[in-house]
């Protein structure tokens, strides 16, 4: 999407040839059983020795470390011409009709929940990648990510990453996105046809907030 959010490039030339490399990697390669794999499933299904590999939120790692009854490994993303990162997490807003006392309360929460030590712990407790360098830094992260290294990969893969999809009607813009991508991969539609309907959806909702 451009910066201002209010356009999307989903039938762009390189963005198909993406989505291609992703259904090759299911349709041909067989990496995948086919169609959709339902996202919950899939930690307990490595845990019972369903599924050898699955692509899941770092926020599972914890869980995994905790439950998986057998060694396992991290690794990034697969790649074509580029690695990627999806990035995702929840945000903390100080709203402007707020109170004086209400936004420096959530200032001091925000600033709280965030200090190195706490993001290092969170980080420990879940999996997820601590969200600020200094935390890494901390004795208690120094410690864990040197007895169990498949906590830094996620946080490495950061370099690779980019802005998460955010445009104006956001959540409308995504599920047609998501729905050209379901598409694809259940073989309903071509690739090139999926982001092409993704795109004219995307242009629909988008077009009322552009400047005339």
């Amino acid at each position: 999407m451009n910066k201002d959010g209010t356009q999307t490039y989903f039938d762009h030339p390189s963005v198909i040839e993406a989505l291609q490399y992703w259904v090759d990697l299911s349709q041909k390669h067989k990496v995948m059983p086919p169609g959709i794999i339902e996202w919950g499933t899939t930690p307990k299904d490595f845990f019972e020795k369903k599924i050898a590999m699955m692509w899941t939120t770092t926020g599972n790692l914890t869980n995994v470390k905790n439950n998986a009854k057998f060694d396992f490994g991290v690794a990034m993303l697969p790649a074509a011409k580029r690695r990627g990162s999806p990035t995702g997490g929840g945000n903390f807003y100080l709203f402007k009709k707020s109170t004086p006392a209400q936004q420096q309360a959530a200032l001091k929460f925000a600033k709280w929940i965030t200090a190195p030590e706490r993001a290092a712990q969170w980080g420990i407790d879940t999996g997820y990648v601590a969200v600020r360098p200094d935390a890494w830094e901390t004795v208690a992260m120094r410690k864990y990510a040197a007895g169990f290294p498949a906590a830094t990969v996620a946080r490495d893969q950061l370099q690779h990453s980019v802005a998460e999809l955010s445009t104006h009607d956001n959540q409308r813009v995504t599920k047609a996105l998501n729905d050209g991508l379901q598409a694809a991969l259940t073989g309903t539609k071509k690739p090139d046809q999926a982001m092409k309907d993704a795109q004219r959806e995307a242009e629909r909702l988008l077009r009322p907030y552009r400047k005339k």
